[in-house]
């Protein structure tokens, strides 16, 4: 059965802004700016048609407006809801500041037609003419000397500019969070789309200091602010000392919150500017910048600079040591004393004795290099993943995912239903208080006693509860996947003990003392044997170690756990089984081409195992290009089988080798495709000639199939023919191999 389709009703975007505007006065009264007060009680005072329209403005884009477009049935004439919108300081006539907005936004007829009338005032011809585009007519307009106001409000349509911005955006931003109002989330909700009320009804506002609300309005508005700046700065860099000087005076006037949250905005703000400034070689304004911010990374580019400039600044670099060290007595975070360790050591001292260290410098040593075969090439995961399969090990790609869904499953009430929880509106699915800190103190009495039950022998039942009660609820921790609980069950039943704590504890602990750092960089692989736990991080060859990655696997060893880096080493198994396939399509796209002719041959060690050969009646005329090329007809393909009836035995032939083809993105693009028609889902390792003989046979002139054929002396009767060439590259792979069991 069909689904239905929600209607909305004709004036649901009024309705959302009226829900907007009523949920703020109800939580933010105290917050209130005047101006925005004004704008809620102005607005409410306005016809019901005018507030449609001024609506309707204000989820379009742009602020200049024109009534010719702004036609709707529901609505009726615009011209008298534009007196009394102007009568209410909503709208106002063009002035220049709203002439940018102006030029992007009108038609290239409009334009024409202020060209006339240019001019009609102007004694030189203006050179423009109506064929020409509207980039180059808006060239030509911008360079002549007439007052356009003037000549606009000429026009016959009726422009004007909204007005009242900065209070529509506080309440946007009270409401949201954020700048840019995104109403369309109550219409997503309207349609059936997103999902709200999952959660509590009862939402806490986001301020109820007047302040302190007013300072996150103004670190909200220097995000996009500072993104500008910075596209300015690339196309007036002489302008950079000048525009970051100024920065530097609003920056110091920003007062220091206590709220934490907004401590963190603040020191995001004076981070992106100081890394503005490092760009332009502002070092000074860089570190004035970087001294205003708080804790990491602002504390690594200070040092770097403090030492950069040590030759030219006398007591840089006593600073820069002074500094080190007082990380090292006092870090913000695990990423920060691992850095200041690095540095310390490598800069100023090659003896620094702590246990930390120690057991840095061992984790890096004791790294194991583990075999895989060099087809997982750009898939580290999978190869790790399938050798320690083919040892009987349970294996889980868990990754972040797998801590946070457990903290948001352990902590669900407190995060998501408990009365004091952060949720700000009914489209919000991460508390604000997490990211932001303050999480930890709000709930710490209960975050402990729920700590010290995961050593409890009913902690798996508990979890299995939760995971029961809110599988699937859309939240913004983690998602939901079908082997959650396989993964979380044997991490609370297995984890490790220190005395009557279990290992899992001190690491959801820091989560929630601080998410930020402490919601990435977790192991990749969870390993499950005998009841035994093992997390992998794995690098392939080439990898860098990141520090927050060495950070979390510090934390779980601390913690009890068995936690380690594996780089991998990539071999050849000389027992691989390789299925080599050509196919004959009758164009270049798989997503709607079809294939006409198969040709496959199965390997092993060199040695031919069985072949599947079989022309397809692609259900389609095949092009005469393509029947030059193959030689193959509709008369030929007319008694075929078409591929639903070969597709079963052919997935049966590909089952547990390698795919290759001469180009075996196309190849197996097809092969896919045509699988997925028939509901089999196709996913297999591949290997590409074409690439691989590039690599281990390089400088010859061409690589394509039959000049390698002819450079390597390999016989290739019926060039184009899906079989003939699947023999062909089936050499080419031998010649491969050759090279890459010499390489290793």
């Amino acid at each position: 059965m069909a689904e239905l389709r929600k209607e909305l009703d004709s004036g649901y975007y009024l309705q959302h802004f009226n829900e907007l505007l009523q949920f703020v006065a109800e939580h933010y009264q105290p917050v209130l700016s005047a101006n925005s007060s004004a704008f809620i009680h102005d607005f409410n005072s306005l016809t019901e048609p005018a507030r449609q329209l001024l609506v309707r403005m204000l989820n379009r884009k742009g602020t200049v407006f024109s009534d010719t477009e702004l036609s709707y049935a529901e609505i009726g004439a615009t011209a008298p809801l534009f007196d009394e919108l102007s009568a209410a300081a909503f709208i106002a006539p063009l002035a220049t500041d709203n002439l940018a907005d102006f030029w992007l936004r009108l038609t290239k007829d409009t334009l024409w037609q202020l060209l006339q009338l240019a001019q009609s005032e102007l004694a030189e011809p203006t050179g423009a003419k109506k064929s020409q585009t509207k980039p180059q007519l808006l060239g030509t307009a911008l360079k002549l000397p007439v007052d356009w106001l003037a000549l606009i409000h000429q026009l016959p349509q009726r422009y004007v500019a909204l007005q009242r911005q900065d209070a529509l955006n506080y309440v946007y931003f009270l409401y949201f969070g954020r700048i840019e109002a995104n109403l369309s989330l109550f219409t997503l909700r309207d349609l059936g789309i997103r999902q709200t009320g999952q959660f509590k009804q009862q939402f806490r506002p986001r301020f109820t200091d007047a302040n302190q609300a007013q300072l996150a309005y103004q670190l909200a508005k220097a995000k996009p602010a500072i993104i500008e700046l910075g596209k300015q700065l690339k196309k007036q860099p002489d302008k950079a000392e000048a525009l970051l000087s100024h920065w530097l005076v609003e920056v110091t006037a920003w007062p220091l919150p206590d709220d934490n949250a907004l401590l963190l905005k603040r020191s995001e703000r004076c981070y992106q500017l100081g890394k503005l400034a490092e760009q332009y070689k502002l070092n000074t304004l860089a570190i004035a910048f970087y001294q205003h911010s708080n804790g990491f990374p602002a504390s690594e580019r200070l040092v770097r600079l403090y030492y950069s400039q040590a030759a030219q600044v006398d007591g840089h670099l006593v600073a820069c040591q002074q500094y080190l060290q007082q990380l090292l007595d006092d870090p913000s975070c695990d990423e920060e004393w691992l850095f200041a360790e690095d540095f310390y050591r490598r800069k100023f001292s090659q003896e620094i004795t702590n246990k930390r260290r120690s057991q840095l410098t061992q984790l890096l040593q004791d790294a194991p290099l583990v075999g895989v075969d060099e087809l997982y090439l750009g898939k580290a995961e999978q190869g790790l993943m399938a050798y320690y399969r083919d040892k009987g090990y349970s294996v889980f790609h868990g990754e972040n995912n797998l801590w946070l869904a457990l903290f948001g499953l352990w902590f669900w009430h407190e995060l998501f239903e408990h009365s004091d929880s952060a949720l700000h509106n009914p489209f919000e699915r991460r508390p604000r208080n997490l990211t932001a800190g303050g999480f930890y103190q709000q709930f710490e009495q209960v975050i402990e006693q729920k700590l010290n039950q995961l050593a409890q022998p009913g902690a798996a039942t508990t979890l299995l509860s939760a995971l029961t009660a809110h599988y699937g609820k859309a939240n913004s921790l983690f998602y939901w996947h079908s082997d959650l609980a396989q993964q979380l069950l044997p991490l609370l039943q297995h984890a490790p003990k220190a005395g009557d704590e279990s290992a899992l504890a001190p690491i959801l602990r820091a989560m929630a003392q601080d998410f930020f750092r402490h919601s990435s960089g977790y192991p990749d692989l969870l390993l499950i044997k005998d009841n035994q736990l093992e997390f992998i991080e794995v690098k392939a060859p080439g990898d860098k170690i990141q520090r927050h990655q060495l950070a979390r696997l510090l934390a779980l060893k601390n913690a009890g756990f068995n936690a380690r880096i594996e780089k991998l080493q990539w071999i050849v198994d000389p027992n691989r089984i390789y299925v080599v396939l050509d196919v004959e399509t009758t164009g270049g796209k798989a997503g709607t081409d079809r294939v006409t002719e198969i040709g496959a041959v199965k390997m092993q060690a060199g040695e031919m195992l069985g072949t599947f050969n079989t022309l397809i009646n692609p259900e389609r005329h095949i092009p005469s290009f393509i029947r030059r090329l193959t030689g193959i007809s509709d008369a030929m393909v007319a008694d075929a089988p078409k591929f639903a009836d070969i597709a079963n035995q052919l997935n049966e032939f590909l089952q547990g080798a390698v795919f290759v083809a001469h180009n075996a993105k196309f190849d197996y693009g097809f092969i896919r495709a045509e699988l997925a028609r028939c509901d089999i889902t196709l996913d297999m390792p591949q290997l590409c000639t074409v690439v691989n003989m590039r690599r281990y046979y390089p400088g010859l002139q061409s690589y394509s199939l039959g000049k390698l054929c002819e450079e390597f002396e390999i016989t290739l009767i019926n060039h184009h023919r899906a079989l003939a060439d699947a023999t062909a590259t089936a050499e080419l792979l031998k010649l491969i191999n050759a090279r890459r069991t010499a390489t290793e």
